[in-house]
């Protein structure tokens, strides 16, 4: 009996590999034919998919194809590739144009993380190393996410950060945390100047122009993009920064 599963599960598998390849609706003797296997065990094989709502039947055809639950199964793993292919790319594109370091950044609990980092060609640069941790309320990209969540979970972060001894209330308070939050979620766009961050920090005169960045259905965490480096040149360059990162939002848009 075990070994009876085992064969029936490989012959799903089996089947799928075929629709892979062929890519179009089939009949059963079409899949007979080609995966030599009795009619008998096709045809409870091909029921019991189409029960599960895994494969579709056409009874004017009497066509099979997968169903739309199968691609749901995987497209979780289809959306990891995305941030090292369609975002990679659209980051290069950017760098290139904006003439400054650019990040990926993701939530990471109390902190956001800098997933990717691709510093600028030449000239003065401030070096932000991929997996390098900031809180999320001492960061642009940090405080857009947190503008868009629902505020019992933006404070509950705030709160958790004081907790842990990470950031003194003495030194920001919920109301000052509340009126930041409100701002970001007013606007597309942050501009963070380190120099007026709550808590110090080692680039006291670095600048980050930011923002949220769509991802594909399913993908497992939000992700935002910014450009980054020292204030003086950050800020003659805000408008036009700005409107690079609104472009590459639409771009990226697109391609989903």
């Amino acid at each position: 009996m075990q070994q009876d599963r085992v064969k029936s599960a490989a012959r799903v598998f089996a089947i799928l590999e075929f629709f892979s390849e062929h890519r179009q609706p089939a009949r059963m003797h079409e899949m007979t034919a080609s995966l030599g296997y009795p009619v008998s065990s096709m045809t409870a094989l091909l029921r019991t998919m189409v029960s599960l709502g895994y494969l579709e039947f056409d009874p004017d055809t009497h066509r099979y194809f997968p169903a739309p639950r199968l691609s749901r199964l995987t497209n979780w793993m289809d959306a990891s590739g995305y941030e090292q292919t369609v975002v990679l790319d659209a980051m290069h594109r950017l760098r290139e144009r904006a003439g400054e370091p650019v990040v990926l950044g993701t939530q990471e609990g109390l902190h956001l993380e800098y997933v990717v980092s691709l510093h600028r060609y030449e000239g003065t640069n401030s070096h932000i190393k991929a997996g390098t941790r900031r809180l999320m309320i001492q960061n642009g990209i940090g405080w857009m996410m947190l503008s868009r969540q629902p505020y019992s979970e933006a404070i509950s972060i705030y709160r958790q950060t004081v907790t842990r001894g990470l950031l003194r209330a003495d030194d920001y308070d919920e109301a000052a945390f509340a009126a930041t939050l409100q701002a970001h979620a007013a606007t597309d766009i942050s501009v963070l100047h380190a120099r007026h961050l709550c808590a110090p920090t080692a680039h006291w005169n670095a600048s980050m122009v930011s923002t949220l960045i769509p991802a594909p259905y399913g993908h497992h965490r939000s992700l935002g993009v910014g450009l980054h480096g020292p204030t003086d040149r950050i800020t003659a360059k805000v408008e036009m920064l700005s409107a690079l990162l609104r472009e590459l939002v639409v771009d990226l848009k697109s391609q989903l």
